[in-house]
């Protein structure tokens, strides 16, 4: 696993992509941050800054999550992974682990922002840390979501092009979908589309308090999505005889 992730790692750095999430997620964070948290509330709060990141990180999370699985597939690479010794879980959790750390990496350079103003405002450490650590198990299990589709296209646009859809769809089941499913008839789907991962289970992290319930839910939640990454590339291997 330690070979793979390092492997999935200096690939970020070694082509374009990486350079591309963590510069467009900076300069999207410094543009939220200018205009919601300075021009708008006056406010170095996270809480601001990363709720208003939400939309723009769903449309470029497809960058670190389309090319894991689906572009080994498409030039045939991935037979050398499938036919060897390392086992299923290894090579899902060393991909993920560093698309993982690639987000770990965006959002510690949004620390950037709140250090900044703390010298001329006050500013809650452990509130900002709490805050970045509920966004960061969020945007976790999106991430996760793209690592299972990834694992069942073909083509890295495909992966990037469902991805997006995918992230989409939670936001606007957040936003929209689900304040319209207030009748009593509409109950049951509102507390299925209430299950996904949503900033709704961020209210707790950005009053500063650890909520080992939702951190639970997060963690559940990408650990489900790497299982059933895990299931679509073992029925590969075995497909591959």
């Amino acid at each position: 696993m330690k070979a793979i992730f390092r492997h999935e790692l200096r690939c970020y750095f070694t082509t374009p992509m990486g350079y591309v999430f963590l510069i467009m997620y900076t300069l999207l964070a410094g543009i939220v941050y200018v205009f919601v948290n300075i021009g708008q509330e006056m406010s170095a709060s996270m809480n601001l800054l990363l709720s208003g990141m939400q939309l723009p990180f769903m449309l470029i999370a497809p960058i670190l999550t389309m090319r894991l699985f689906a572009e080994e597939r498409r030039t045939k690479t991935d037979q050398l992974l499938l036919t060897s010794p390392v086992r299923i879980s290894a090579i899902v959790l060393g991909k993920a682990l560093a698309c993982l750390t690639m987000l770990l990496i965006a959002m510690a350079l949004t620390l950037l922002f709140p250090l900044v103003i703390s010298q001329y405002a006050q500013v809650s450490v452990r509130q900002v840390l709490t805050t970045c650590l509920g966004y960061y198990l969020l945007d976790a299990a999106m991430l996760c979501v793209g690592v299972l589709v990834s694992a069942l296209c073909v083509h890295q646009v495909t992966a990037a092009v469902i991805t997006l859809g995918v992230n989409v769809f939670l936001y606007l089941c957040e936003h929209f979908i689900t304040p319209q499913l207030s009748t009593s008839y509409l109950a049951g789907l509102r507390a299925v589309v209430a299950m996904l991962p949503t900033s709704g289970r961020i209210s707790e992290f950005a009053s500063g308090v650890i909520s080992p319930a939702d951190a639970c839910y997060f963690i559940g939640f990408a650990a489900l999505m790497l299982f059933l990454t895990c299931r679509a590339v073992e029925a590969r291997r075995f497909a591959k005889g």
